[in-house]
């Protein structure tokens, strides 16, 4: 039954339809200035009076919970205001204290810094910064501090809302902040701030998730589906007062029944979240869910960050209905800022604030606010809104003055808050606020407050913690989020197991049945080196999956829903299950093939020490990801670990060779105990033959008695022509062979518990996040300097004289579109998005393209700017009556909502780019650039022109709404010959919104046809608008053609087809998608799409389109540029850009730098000035095994950098602004000086301390090897990235390829010790084969090879035999190695190898004769990376949409 549904907390916003504010919107009053002038009790009245219109709800129809778990929307009309009451009835009924706290903040000063405080970083500032350590902990920084909020005083109380307005950088977003006790960001806060007799830190320890702040950016998981989403953020919050009998889950699903009605998202329930890369929810409908996850904090304080951005009107309406409705019905404390509010949604309202510059100008009741200014001396025109009309008037551009009253209104706004102190509804808000406070002294309700959130607390969840869930809870709802986002990305599971299995079979049949001899020792531990690499390369990959979730994380802790510990402990179970499968699946591949030791027990045993060891690892790397934010810092640093421990395992460096400065490396490894432990259970018992040639010295006819020969294996004791494991894991690894369980299998268990305790500690108190205030930094010098009155009228008067001047440069162009149809695969069948839309726009027209959220707005716009890739697209197109030429995409402008923008460079760097590129060549550079300082002082950008653009969700750069403006900037710098906008107004305030309107429409009357979508036109933009196509939910048109003096034509064709009437102010925006039933839970009276295919209008479109058709020229023969300019400028420009954005990204440069110098003088002190014995040949090569690694790190460092950077061509490309070969060229070019540094510091680094030949040509060689090497991993990393679109994708390619590369270079499994199969392509495809033998040659060709004690074989001659002579048949046979003793009679020192080369040519086969061919391949290998990596770049140079 939906009654034992019920409970405490409801969510703390709704939206819904039928509520308090219905006079205001449904009963033919669309937005009129008056409507909504009401009081609290005349809206109770309205209630009842709607309630008799309503069809009601039974609360006790027993339908909806079944039906809502079959994911059916209810039908019924859905009565929120009713729901609600009953849940706070059933409440009350039910004993539960009410949690009730207003706010009050007193004198708040807020600094924060200064805009000169940051400049954009360098490789050359980071570089000096590392040489001024200081400057890391804030010493000597400089830089000013800024004035964000000065002195202000006010209040909300519970059950009230307060709208708080101010144009961007009035410092509306920081007083929220502040309020929702998030202070991180800002350097100075003064003045108190008391949550209802509550100080912020407590509040900030005991009661985070009662206040909550909801910002304009909406994070959410994109794979999750929207009722996932919202279950798991109530399992978090499902209070432990529910109703008597009423379970956690009926609790859950009586919520989800609740928003899913309230936000108009029942339909939605099934569908992915999604984001700008994968398909799901639309724009809108993602902002409704931010707003429903809010809503399910519960909490008492609410502060929303313009939560409107991005719906349409009536939506927008139907929310702010909801919060008023929850306001007052749980008494909640509501604080909202609003850019573009009707009057609808003002007059919901309780209290209205009003900033400029930090100054409040107006604090005072909603009604009284227009009357206080209009008193002042301030007109405020007809059908504008009044939150318009109050935004407006910070702007002397906008603000109005009635006649004889210039002198004496206020100017700036210091006068204006002067002004406000001296009026009576300051004095009578001070009033309120003493009697307040003396309300709040006298019934003490932060008690009542602290009692209701005890009884909220879950049984076992400690009282103190704002956490309303147990820890138990906690894990388990987010390992139910962690299993439904694993299971649901199956290119990651398909990948990540295919390369598992794939790789087991590879490295198995390399190491095809081990034989049981002494070079088969050598092997094994190899394989079992490899089993150890490849699952932490494995691991390395779970970096990318562990820093993508983090700003989610990041407001999730806001919110207190969950300890990121949980986060972490949940991560830890669910990677249980998988590395089960993944060692398993490893396993079964690689055990039986390789010829392992086939007993069961030591079966299970290496599985369980893979098991941990994969575990173990998974930690070891997500520990750098919980400690840092940056994905190439995390990288660099495990990276650089990782080498270490490999190199420290005791198999490439055995540990009794280990140089007591690093030695201790080994003791800390937690690889190595992995590894000894997996080695001892393999070898322990094993008994190795030394039978066969190699195996023993002497061998060959006439050496058959084993008294007088011995193993070439280390441990053979003379005399026997066997090996224990045993001894061989002492002798020659110093491995004791008791060690399996303790201390070795324990270490394992020990480090994976360490590192999961590490991790789960630092995401608890390490914050990476401060609180999301965007940081804006300049290029040095150029940062803006506060303006003082005099310089501020001298920009206005600039900026109104570049608007008057706006030249008529367009050359009247038609574009036509006709019967447009689009649909996409879909797996029940394709999806029809679009159907059948036609239309026209001419010179001088400004379209605006209108309908709810998901009608297919944006649909039409990207298929008539030709950006789909994907789906199938019907009908035609003509622009000035011919057929679309390869110019299109180059003179048509398409601002895209999403603003994706470079964000190395400067905001005028970015509109010179584009501004070259795409205006005609033969314009001038000259003439160019004073165009693109036009279009700056136009859009009021002065102030960030050197500000570098930046990420926002790094938390530096310019604002959003900034970007917004510079997206429109980057097109109207093109003088585009149409222009397509998508949204430009939404996440805008009024005033900005008004200016881009006014600016398009100045375009239009230049003679620029206009296409522009359009969410929440006030009437005063709408008034700019002449033509308007209204599409409705199926993408199907509702209306197209003029809109008429007033509105006139549009409305007439509304009321003369059955509309309702339109009352004479209302807003026609509104009024058009209320008629067509937008909103959250509209309901179309009629279907408006059929109306209007019978009309007459359509008739009249569709002849004048077909008369189009008939004279259209299906094949014009003018010359049609697809780039404006040719390729060399081209390439010059984009090589120049690309140039800067690698000097600004030190991050990337430095780190590689440091990671490459690390691994350099981790080598070069490992090996210490290396001599000449027979192991230390060896160790030569394992110098070299080092870079192989740190070929990795580049190959995964190279990848994400060149992602970012594609994705920023694919939306250049699409305007065409360059071609694709530029792009492609300038990737690899732009290495290449960075390249030549960084070898050269790591030859450095390492060449000379390990004490390498020292010869000009060997020194020469080995660093012309190691950059055309580097610049192969660089291209490598390059081309992976290029095939695998996503970083997850190629973070499982990755270890594919780089186990491959390791495994067949002929270095663990020598080409001799390869099956046929293998030796015969694979050796001679691999490059690391021609590098490892080029430089080895290269090093050992003239090395003689001088035993000391330690290496020498010892065995006995037969008595009466010298050495000499017991060995001189030997030696006949071409034996290798000498003799140290040759007259000796007792024991023979017999050293295996003579020379260097004797070493390699024997061992792999190498030959010094190949040593410049390799270097040649070497060179062919890089250059088919790069012809690859062009076409690549060529194949996929546009993305999926």
């Amino acid at each position: 039954m939906v009654k034992d549904l019920g409970s405490a907390a409801p969510p703390s916003v709704a939206d819904s339809v039928d509520t308090i504010a219905d006079s205001a919107g449904r009963n033919g009053t669309y937005g009129e200035p008056t409507a909504n002038a009401v009081d609290v009790e005349a809206a109770i009245e309205e209630y009842n009076e709607l309630k008799k219109e309503l069809s009601r709800i039974s609360r006790q129809s027993t339908t909806h919970e079944g039906k809502l778990e079959e994911g059916i929307a209810a039908q019924e009309e859905f009565n929120l205001d009713e729901f609600l009451h009953g849940m706070s009835h059933e409440n009350q009924q039910a004993g539960t204290t009410p949690k009730h706290l207003g706010i009050v903040w007193k004198h708040l000063t807020v600094e924060g810094l200064g805009a000169d405080a940051h400049t954009i970083p360098t490789v050359l500032s980071d570089l000096t910064k590392v040489l001024r350590p200081w400057r890391y902990f804030g010493i000597g920084m400089g830089g000013s501090k800024k004035t964000i909020l000065r002195g202000l005083t006010g209040f909300c109380k519970d059950g009230e809302m307060l709208l708080v307005l101010g144009r961007p950088g009035a410092g509306c977003t920081t007083l929220l902040k502040i309020l929702a006790n998030m202070r991180a960001s800002y350097t100075k806060i003064e003045g108190e701030v008391s949550y209802g007799g509550i100080d912020p830190h407590t509040f900030a320890q005991q009661y985070r998730g009662q206040v909550v702040y909801n910002e304009e950016e909406d994070q959410h998981y994109p794979t999750l589906t929207l009722k996932q989403t919202l279950q798991f953020a109530l399992r978090t919050k499902t209070p432990g007062n529910r109703l008597p009998d009423e379970t956690q889950k009926d609790f859950v699903n009586k919520i989800i029944y609740l928003l899913g009605n309230m936000l108009g998202l029942t339909k939605q329930m099934n569908t992915l979240v999604g984001n700008a890369f994968v398909r799901g929810l639309s724009g809108g409908e993602r902002k409704r869910l931010s707003i429903a996850e809010v809503m399910t904090t519960q909490s008492s304080i609410n502060c929303w960050d313009c939560s409107t951005r991005g719906l349409d009107a009536a939506s927008a309406l139907d929310y702010v209905r909801s919060l008023r409705i929850m306001t007052d019905v749980f008494n909640k404390t509501t604080i909202a800022t609003l850019y573009q509010a009707s009057n609808s949604i003002f007059n919901l309202f309780d209290k209205v604030l009003l900033l400029d510059d930090g100054y409040c100008i107006y604090f005072g009741p909603v009604g009284k606010a227009k009357a206080y200014f209009e008193n002042l001396g301030f007109h405020c025109p007809p059908r504008k809104s009044v939150p318009d009309f109050l935004t407006g008037l910070c702007n002397p551009l906008e603000r109005e003055i009635k006649p004889g009253f210039d002198d004496t209104v206020p100017q700036h706004a210091p006068d204006f808050q002067d002004r406000y102190y001296e009026s009576d509804i300051y004095k009578s808000m001070v009033a309120e606020l003493q009697e307040y406070e003396e309300k709040i002294n006298l019934e003490n309700p932060a008690e009542l407050f602290k009692e209701a959130v005890r009884e909220e607390h879950q049984k076992r969840a400690p009282a103190k913690h704002p956490y309303t869930a147990s820890f138990y809870q906690q894990v388990k709802a987010l390992t139910i989020r962690q299993y439904h986002l694993l299971i649901k990305d199956y290119q990651a599971l398909i990948s990540r197991y295919g390369s598992i299995l794939i790789q087991g079979l590879i490295t198995a049949s390399c190491f095809f049945n081990i034989p049981l001899t002494g070079t088969g020792a050598f092997s094994r531990s190899g394989a079992l080196l490899f089993a150890v690499l490849f699952n932490s390369f494995i691991s390395q990959s779970e970096l990318v999956n562990f820093l993508t979730g983090r700003p989610i994380l990041e407001k999730h802790k806001h919110f207190a829903m969950y300890r990121p510990s949980a986060f972490y402990i949940a991560q830890v179970i669910m990677d249980i299950p998988y590395a089960v499968v993944q060692v398993l699946l490893f396993e079964i591949c690689s055990y039986f093939m390789m010829g392992l030791n086939l007993t069961a027990g030591r079966f299970f045993t290496y599985f369980i020490i893979l098991f941990f060891i994969n575990m173990m690892m998974n930690g070891f790397f997500r520990f750098f990801g919980a400690i840092t934010t940056s994905f190439f810092f995390a990288t660099q640093l495990s990276g650089v670990l990782l080498i270490s421990c490999v190199i420290y395992t005791g198999y490439v460096i055995p540990y009794n060779f280990m140089h007591p400065w690093l030695f201790w490396i080994y003791w800390i490894n937690p690889l190595a105990y992995g590894y000894k432990a997996l080695l001892v259970n393999e070898m322990e018992g094993q008994i190795y033959s030394c039978e066969g040639q190699g195996n023993a010295v002497p061998f060959g006819p006439g050496y058959d008695d084993w008294a007088h020969k011995v193993c070439t294996m280390k441990g053979g004791n003379s005399g026997e022509n066997f090996v224990r494991g045993d001894d061989y894991l002492r002798q020659a690894l110093s491995y004791e062979p008791n060690h399996l369980w303790a201390p070795d299998f324990v270490a394992c268990v020990g480090f994976f518990l360490l590192f999961t305790a590490m991790t789960a500690l630092a995401m608890e108190y390490i914050s990476t996040n401060k609180g999301g205030a965007l940081t804006k930094v300049y290029v040095p010098g150029k940062a803006p300097k506060p303006r003082t009155t005099k310089e501020e009228e001298e920009r206005r008067q600039k900026q109104v004289e570049v608007t008057e001047k706006m030249d008529t440069i367009a050359t009247g162009t038609t574009f036509s579109w006709h019967h447009i149809s689009y649909e996409v695969p879909f797996k029940g069948g394709p999806l029809q998005l679009l159907n059948d839309i036609s239309g026209i726009v001419r010179p001088g027209h400004l379209t605006a393209l209108m309908g709810s959220s998901g009608a297919g707005k944006t649909t039409l716009l990207d298929v008539l700017a030709k950006r789909k890739t994907i789906g199938k697209v019907d009908g035609r197109v003509y622009l000035n009556n011919e057929a679309l030429m390869s110019d299109f995409e180059r003179i048509t402008g398409y601002c895209e909502q999403m603003d994706i923008h470079q964000p190395a460079v400067t905001v005028r760097e970015a509109l010179r780019f584009s501004a070259y590129l795409r205006q005609d060549a033969d314009v001038p550079q000259s003439e160019k650039d004073t165009y693109v300082e036009q279009i700056i002082t136009l859009l009021e950008m002065e102030d960030i022109s050197d500000a570098q653009i930046g990420d926002v969700s790094h938390g530096i750069g310019i604002s959003v709404e900034e970007r917004k403006r510079l997206t429109i900037g980057m097109e109207l710098v093109a003088k585009p010959k149409l222009l397509f906008l998508d949204e430009p107004t939404s996440g805008l305030d009024a005033q900005s919104s008004y200016n881009i309107v006014r600016f398009i429409r100045k375009l239009a009357d230049a003679g620029w046809p206009v296409l522009c979508t359009i969410h929440q036109p006030s009437a005063i933009l709408f008034e700019h608008f002449d033509h308007l196509l209204l599409l409705v939910r199926g993408g199907r048109t509702a209306y197209y053609g003029e809109i008429g003096e007033d509105a006139r034509t549009m409305i007439d064709y509304f009321e003369s087809n059955g509309g309702p009437i339109c009352s004479p102010n209302a807003n026609p925006a509104e009024y058009i998608l209320e008629v067509v039933g937008a909103g959250t839970a509209g309901k179309a009276k009629r279907d408006w799409a059929d109306i209007w295919a019978k009309s007459a209008e359509a008739q009249a479109l569709e002849d004048e389109l077909e008369n189009i058709h008939q004279t259209a020229n299906q094949s014009p023969n003018r010359t049609a540029l697809t780039y404006a300019t040719g390729f060399w400028y081209q390439f010059h420009l984009v090589h120049k850009r690309m140039m800067l954005v690698y000097w600004r990204s030190p991050d990337y440069n430095i780190g590689r730098f440091i990671t490459l110098m690390f691994t350099a003088l981790l080598n070069g002190f490992t090996y210490w000035k290396i001599t000449l014995t027979s192991s230390d040949m060896q160790n030569r090569l394992f110098v070299l095994f080092g870079t192989f690694i740190m070929a990795n790190i580049l190959i995964i460092l190279a990848q994400p950098k060149f992602m970012t950077e594609r994705l920023y061509f694919r939306r250049e490309y699409a305007s065409r602004f360059y071609g694709w070969m530029p792009f492609a060229f300038t990737s690899v070019l732009v290495e290449i000086p960075y390249i030549l540094v960084l070898s050269a510091f790591f030859m450095c680094g390492v060449y000379w301390t390990v004490g390498l030949v020292n010869t000009p040509e060997a020194c020469g060689y080995f660093y012309l090897m190691l950059i055309i090497f580097v610049f192969w991993a660089v291209t490598l990393g390059f081309l992976i990235a290029s095939i695998a679109e996503i970083p997850t994708m190629a973070a499982v390619i990755n270890p594919l390829v780089i186990s491959m590369l390791i495994l067949f270079a002929g270095l663990m499994q020598t080409e001799s010790a390869m099956p046929r199969f293998w030796s015969a392509w694979m050796y001679w495809l691999n490059p690391f084969h021609y590098y490892i033998e080029g430089l080895a040659v290269n090093e050992m060709e003239h090395l003689p090879v001088v035993c000391n004690d330690l290496d020498f074989v010892k065995f006995t001659p037969p008595p009466g035999q010298t050495c000499e002579q017991y060995l001189s048949n030997y030696f006949a046979m071409e034996a290798p190695g000498y003799v140290d003793n040759p007259n000796a009679t007792d024991v023979c020192n017999y050293c295996t190898f003579k020379s260097g080369a004797e070493y390699y040519e024997l061992t792999f086969g190498w030959n010094a004769a190949n040593k410049w061919r390799d270097l040649g391949i070497i060179v062919a290998f890089f250059a088919f990376n790069v012809m690859a990596f062009l076409g690549l770049c060529y194949w996929k140079r546009t993305g999926r949409r």
